[in-house]
């Protein structure tokens, strides 16, 4: 009997079918990544709500004062798995090394400081500079509400905000802060598209939860945070008065 191989015509056929399947199976498979790398996220978030709770039992409940340099220093002795821990797996690097904002490790390639950053609300601090007020730091966990109180988070640019509800959301995506307190827009520093239109976060009841990128104005950053503030539904904000980058994102 006569042995028969493809023909040409046959292996383009083939060809063109294993491609058009590859194009239809392409983005279900970058969706599936990003949804695993979101997942790890927030079980980094977790691991950090027990780290916060192994610091609070050792320091009589109580928050760390202000670190200038960055909060995770005051934790190093509760983690052993920094590398592990500091990082949101969708950040890859830094935006001086070309990664954008949303995707971007904080701080420099030769000083890099994680993904996240912490509200410094939760500090035990007596910074009253900018228009803060010492009776606005949470301070400990014995309050009410704690659902709702954020104590860090995806972040982009620095490892720490200090959000009040007046800050103006980012003109684009990864618009600097304008200053310090009051006047400073430190909205921004949580304010970016990472995980879809959210960002994940850490509550102070040590649950994790992706939060809307406009839903972060409803949160309790601060104990006298007005959750219906003027970038609220509530407060009256209109879809019209957000940057054109995040009119689509959902309201709230």
């Amino acid at each position: 009997m006569r042995k028969r191989g493809f023909t040409l015509i046959e292996l383009l056929v083939v060809i063109a079918i294993i491609a058009l399947l590859m194009s239809i199976l392409m983005p279900s498979l970058q969706k599936v990544r990003k949804q695993a790398k979101h997942v790890v996220c927030r079980s980094n978030l977790k691991q950090w709500g027990l780290v916060w709770t192994m610091y609070l039992e050792d320091n009589n409940g109580k928050f760390p004062d202000y670190l200038a340099d960055n909060w995770m220093r005051q934790l190093v002795q509760y983690y052993s798995n920094a590398n592990a821990l500091l990082y949101c797996p969708m950040t890859t690097k830094t935006a001086e090394e070309g990664a954008p904002v949303r995707y971007a490790v904080i701080g420099t390639a030769a000083d890099p400081k994680g993904s996240y950053a912490i509200n410094e609300w939760v500090y035990s601090s007596d910074d009253t500079g900018g228009g803060r007020k010492l009776e606005d730091y949470w301070r400990s966990t014995n309050h009410k509400g704690l659902s709702n109180v954020p104590v860090m988070g995806d972040a982009a640019a620095r490892s720490d905000g200090q959000p009040f509800p007046i800050d103006t959301p980012p003109a684009f995506e990864g618009e600097p802060r304008a200053g310090v307190g009051t006047a400073g827009n430190e909205m921004r520093v949580f304010c970016i598209d990472r995980h879809a239109g959210a960002i994940n976060v850490l509550f102070m009841d040590w649950s994790v939860r992706p939060v809307g990128l406009k839903e972060l104005w409803t949160l309790k950053w601060h104990r006298s945070f007005d959750t219906s503030g003027p970038w609220t539904k509530a407060g009256g904000v209109l879809p019209a008065d957000w940057p054109q980058w995040m009119r689509l994102f959902r309201d709230y």
